[in-house]
């Protein structure tokens, strides 16, 4: 009798110890991307060194429509690709207005906003973004940032043409129905071509002081960048 209360008491505490871990499994997945985020801004190596990515000498080069364009921008979040847009003189298409405020992007040493891969390109300034990149969304301080799901969210609504509304009750809302000519993006570039070209960027230790402490974790790293001119 002493042998099976022992072993009712074993199963119970078993039992205990495997709800803990799922409950602590279940909050640091959650926790992951917001710390990932943390981690970056705090970050003095983080750096973006551009390499050359003329259209004309890359190897990958084709003609694409939304069916090709689409589930790429599905992936920009998960593979961590940038993907950008220019218009048919080679500026960055405007795809929408960021809301949130410049005075708190991230800034480096010198207090200069971290560069954007989009200011390789003319024809947008600082608000317009003409491309997307989880690096450069948390430079801006994007409502979704370190939140896949809502990151999702906010993509469907941009391609689709819906609102993005930040469910914190801040009333943070972005608004995507008419913004191509009173057209959502994928009603507006539906028949539409582009010239697809992949390249890459280098991330680089720039801060001396953080490259002697972070040798190689960040330098030569090079991150895949997707670029769609627009071709008609």
């Amino acid at each position: 009798m002493e042998n099976a209360s022992d072993a009712i008491v074993m199963a119970g505490a078993v039992l205990i110890f495997a709800i803990a871990l799922s409950v602590a499994m279940t909050v640091f997945t959650q926790a992951r991307a917001t710390v990932d985020t943390v981690i970056y801004e705090s970050d003095r190596t983080s750096y973006y060194e551009y390499l050359d990515m003329d259209i004309s000498n890359n190897i990958k080069n084709r003609i694409v429509g939304l069916e090709t364009v689409i589930p790429t921008l599905y992936k920009y979040y998960k593979e961590n690709y940038t993907v950008v847009f220019l218009n048919r003189n080679g500026n960055g298409l405007e795809l929408y207005e960021t809301k949130t405020n410049q005075a708190n992007w991230s800034k480096d040493d010198s207090g200069n906003v971290k560069q954007f891969v989009v200011d390789k390109y003319p024809g947008v300034n600082g608000k317009q973004i003409c491309s997307f990149d989880v690096n450069e969304e948390v430079i801006r301080r994007e409502p979704w940032v370190g939140d896949p799901i809502e990151t999702r969210k906010n993509l469907e609504a941009f391609i689709e043409g819906k609102e993005y509304v930040w469910p914190n009750g801040s009333g943070f809302k972005y608004d995507y129905k008419n913004i191509f000519n009173g057209q959502s993006f994928m009603k507006y570039f539906a028949n539409k071509k582009f010239r697809e070209t992949i390249g890459e960027y280098r991330t680089s230790n720039k801060d001396t002081f953080a490259s002697e402490l972070n040798q190689g974790i960040r330098d030569n790293k090079n991150k895949r960048v997707i670029v769609y001119q627009l071709i008609d």
